[in-house]
C-alpha cells in the first residue's frame, strides 16, 4: 500500500488566495456602494427641482384661475410680488374686507414666499387686452450649486 502524498510546494502557493478573492470582492462592492449612493444623490436633486417646478405651475394656473373668477377686476391684478412668508389662510384674508383681487393676491404672495424659495412673481395684462402674462420665479442655488434662477412663464387668456 502506497501513501499518496500531497506536494508541499502546491500548498504553499495557494495560501493566502482566498483572503485575495475576498478583498477582491469587497474592493468591488464597496465601488457599487459608492456610485449607488451618488445615484441617489442626484436623484434626490432632481426630485426636489421637480417639485418645485411642479409648485410654480400650480401657483400661476391658481392665480389664473382666480383672475378668471373675478374678470371684471383683472385690471387690479397687474403687478411684481416677493414677501415673506407669513402665517395666513384664506378666510383671514378674504374676511378681513378688501377688495376679491387684493385678497387674491394677499393669499397668493404668501403661497409664493411659503412654497417656493425666494419665489417671486409677476402678472402683466395687456392693455385693452385679456391676455395675461403670469411669471413665477425662484431660486434653485441648493440644487445647482451656483446662482440658479428658475422661471415658470404662463399666458392665458382671461
Amino acid at each position: 500500500m502506497t501513501a499518496h502524498l500531497s506536494n508541499p510546494t502546491r500548498q504553499q502557493r495557494q495560501q493566502g488566495f482566498t483572503l485575495i478573492e475576498v478583498l477582491i470582492a469587497v474592493l468591488v462592492l464597496s465601488i457599487g456602494l459608492l456610485g449607488l449612493a451618488g445615484l441617489q444623490t442626484v436623484s434626490l436633486k432632481m426630485s426636489h427641482g421637480s417639485y418645485l417646478r411642479v409648485q410654480a405651475t400650480n401657483l400661476a394656473y391658481e392665480i389664473a384661475d382666480s383672475m378668471r373668477a373675478n374678470r371684471g377686476n383683472a385690471a387690479s391684478y397687474p403687478g411684481t410680488f416677493a414677501t415673506s412668508c407669513t402665517t395666513l389662510t384664506y378666510a383671514s384674508a378674504y374676511a378681513s374686507g378688501t377688495a376679491i383681487a387684493a385678497a387674491d393676491l394677499a393669499v397668493w404672495r404668501h403661497r409664493l414666499a411659503c412654497l417656493l424659495p425666494s419665489g417671486r412673481g409677476t402678472i402683466a395684462v395687456a392693455t385693452g387686452s385679456t391676455l395675461a402674462t403670469i411669471t413665477v420665479t425662484w431660486d434653485e442655488t441648493r440644487l445647482e450649486g451656483s446662482s440658479a434662477t428658475q422661471s415658470f412663464v404662463f399666458t392665458t387668456e382671461l
